[in-house]
């Protein structure tokens, strides 16, 4: 073997041989490996944010004889919450984890010498009443829109003014004309948490 051979043979063992360990490191690597998160994948939704119309509990605990305290309270059209000692407190916005840490700002150590909150649940609700056949609240999900609300209320009545929902939202109205809308489904609107659809009366 001529020593430029010899000299090839030992550049192809160490490209081997560097391989071979990068695919046993990789290998190793691999029980250990976090899955990857996309984007609105369980991790992203676990930490989404609050909106105004939550309806949330929170739990105290401030140790000691005292057992802990669970409120139930909804976030108004201004973003708050308000809790017994510290009253209001800017809620939406911020994630479940962030309004906690809020809390505990507001009770320690202003009120005690220790404090821990948590939220517990969050609730999202949407509110129809008028000439639907099932007026009330219902449980808010991310794909509700405009025409799977009314149809989630049973639809309209035979007195309803199709072409004049009206759609509340904190303090703001809009006027909606559903029955162009089914004629063009694209214009379909998103609802928001702590929406409020009312469906008026037709005069004919």
């Amino acid at each position: 073997m001529t020593p430029l051979n010899f000299r090839a043979s030992i550049n192809r063992l160490h490209y081997w041989g560097a391989l071979l360990v990068v695919i046993v490191g990789l290998t190793a690597c691999g029980g250990s490996a976090r899955p990857i998160q996309f984007p609105g994948g369980p991790a992203e939704r676990g930490e989404s944010r609050l909106r105004n119309g939550d309806q949330i509990m929170v739990r105290l605990d401030t140790g000691g004889t005292q057992p802990p305290q669970s409120i139930d309270v909804v976030i108004d059209e201004n973003g708050e919450i308000s809790l017994p000692l510290v009253g209001r407190i800017k809620a939406a916005g911020l994630t479940p984890a962030g309004l906690s840490e809020h809390i505990q700002a507001g009770y320690v150590p202003r009120f005690y010498v220790r404090c821990t909150a948590t939220v517990l649940a969050t609730i999202r609700f949407f509110y129809m009443g008028g000439e639907v056949r099932a007026p009330g609240r219902f449980n808010w999900t991310e794909d509700i829109t405009l025409l799977k609300a009314i149809n989630t209320g049973g639809g309209f009545t035979e007195f309803a003014n199709r072409r004049k929902v009206e759609v509340t939202r904190g303090k703001v109205k809009q006027v909606y004309d559903v029955e162009a809308i089914r004629q063009q489904p694209e214009k379909d609107i998103p609802l928001q948490p702590g929406d409020s659809l009312y469906i008026p009366r037709s005069i004919f």
